[in-house]
C-alpha cells in the first residue's frame, strides 16, 4: 500500500522537491504517492505530483481545506514552505488529524528569531558561533554617522533589510563608483552611499536595516535535513562566481550544521555563510525552509527531498538516512542554467473541491 505525503505551496524549489521525492519513490517500488498544492495556478509545479490541488488564498479557510484533504486521501505527512508561522501556530490542530507536520521549526518564536537577521546574529554569537558583525540602522542619520565613522575593519560595507528573503534590498556601498553605476549595472547591487542616503531620506517610513562589512567570500549555502535539531543529512554548495562546488566537509559545513542544531530546526532548511579576509566562515542567516538550490544537491548523489520523504513516512531510520547521505555522496561542481518548460493548459492530476 502506498504512503501519502503532501507538499503544500512554498517560496521556491517546490518542483525540484516533488521531482526528488518521485525519483526516490521509483527506487523504492513506487511506495510513495506525492500530493502537491499551490495557492496559484502553478501548473508547471503541480504537474509533477501524482495528485494536485489549488489552495485557498484565504488563511481562514485553509484549516478546513487541510482537514478535508487529509481525511479524503489518508495523508500521512505534510510539508509547507510558505506561511510557516501560521502552520506552526496551528500545529496541534493539524497533527490532531493524525498527520505529521513539517514547517522548518518547532515553535513560533524560532521563526521570529530566524527572520530578524540582527537578532539571529546576536543569538549565534551568544552561543559562541562566529557571525558577520552587524549594526541595526533605524534612520538615515544613523547610517550617515556610521559611514563617517566606519565600525568595521573593512573598506567596503553593505546594507540590507533586517527581515526579508531572496536578497531583496541588499546593496554594497561603494564611494568609488559614480551615482549612475547602480542604474547602469543593476545586477552588481552596488550603490554610491550618498545616493543611497538620499533615497532613504525621501522614504516616508524607513524599514529597519542592517549594516555589515562586505566580506570577500566565498559564500557557502548548506542544505540540510534536520529532525528536531539533529542534522541527519547535509550537502554544502560553495559558490565561486557562477559555479557551485558541492561538498560535505570543512569549517563552513560544520558551522552551518551547528547553527541549525542551535535553532532546533526541523525539516529541509538552509544556512548561509561567507568567509572573511582571513578565510574564516561567518554565519549570515538561516532559512527555515528549502533553498532555491536544494535541487542542485541531487547531482552529488544525495537526494535530500527524497530522504526527507522516507523519514516522514517511516520508510527509513535516521541512521540509515545518515549513512546513505555519506555513502552516496560524490563531490561535483554545478552551474545553474536558464531553461524553459512547456506550460500545461490543463492538468490531468488536478482535483477540485
Amino acid at each position: 500500500m502506498k504512503k501519502n505525503i503532501w507538499f503544500m505551496g512554498g517560496l521556491s524549489s517546490q518542483r525540484d522537491i516533488i521531482s526528488g521525492v518521485k525519483n526516490t519513490s521509483e527506487l523504492h517500488g513506487n511506495a510513495i504517492q506525492v500530493f502537491a498544492s499551490h495557492h496559484q495556478h502553478r501548473y508547471e509545479i503541480l504537474e509533477k505530483a501524482d495528485i494536485a490541488f489549488i489552495e485557498p488564498s484565504d488563511l481562514d479557510t485553509k484549516m478546513a481545506f487541510i482537514r478535508h484533504i487529509v481525511k479524503a486521501f489518508d495523508i500521512e505527512a505534510i510539508h509547507t514552505g510558505r506561511s510557516c508561522l501560521w502552520f506552526e501556530q496551528h500545529r496541534a490542530a493539524i497533527e490532531g488529524l493524525g498527520v505529521k507536520l513539517t514547517t522548518g521549526a518547532q515553535c513560533p518564536t524560532t521563526f521570529a528569531l530566524a527572520d530578524n537577521k540582527v537578532e539571529y546574529a546576536a543569538y549565534m554569537a551568544q552561543k559562541g558561533l562566529p557571525v558577520v558583525p552587524s549594526i541595526q540602522i533605524a534612520s538615515p542619520d544613523e547610517l550617515r554617522e556610521w559611514l563617517a565613522n566606519p565600525p568595521f575593519d573593512t573598506e567596503k560595507l553593505c546594507i540590507k533589510p533586517v527581515t526579508g528573503i531572496y536578497g531583496m534590498g541588499f546593496w554594497k556601498l561603494d564611494q568609488s563608483i559614480s551615482a549612475m553605476d547602480c542604474f547602469d549595472r543593476t545586477d552588481n547591487r552596488v550603490v554610491h552611499p550618498d545616493l543611497y542616503l538620499a533615497a532613504l531620506e525621501r522614504t516616508e517610513k524607513m524599514q529597519p536595516m542592517v549594516l555589515m562589512p562586505y566580506l570577500p567570500g566565498p559564500e557557502s549555502s548548506v542544505d540540510m535535513l534536520v529532525e528536531k535539531g539533529k542534522v541527519i543529512a547535509a550537502v554544502a554548495r560553495r559558490k565561486e562566481g557562477s559555479v557551485q562546488h558541492l561538498h560535505q566537509s570543512g569549517a563552513a559545513f560544520e558551522l552551518a550544521k551547528s547553527s541549525a542544531e542551535l535553532m532546533q530546526a526541523d525539516g529541509l532548511v538552509n544556512v548561509q555563510t561567507r568567509c572573511d579576509h582571513h578565510g574564516q566562515p561567518l554565519l549570515l542567516e538561516i532559512n527555515l525552509r528549502p533553498s532555491g538550490g536544494i535541487g542542485y544537491t541531487r547531482h552529488s548523489g544525495v537526494n535530500l527531498p527524497g530522504l526527507f520523504a522516507l523519514r516522514q513516512l517511516d520508510l527509513m531510520s535516521q541512521d540509515e538516512v545518515s549513512s546513505q547521505a555519506v555513502a552516496h555522496f560524490k563531490p561535483v561542481s554545478v552551474r545553474a542554467m536558464t531553461d524553459a518548460l512547456p506550460f500545461p493548459a490543463e492538468l490531468q492530476n488536478l482535483t477540485h473541491f
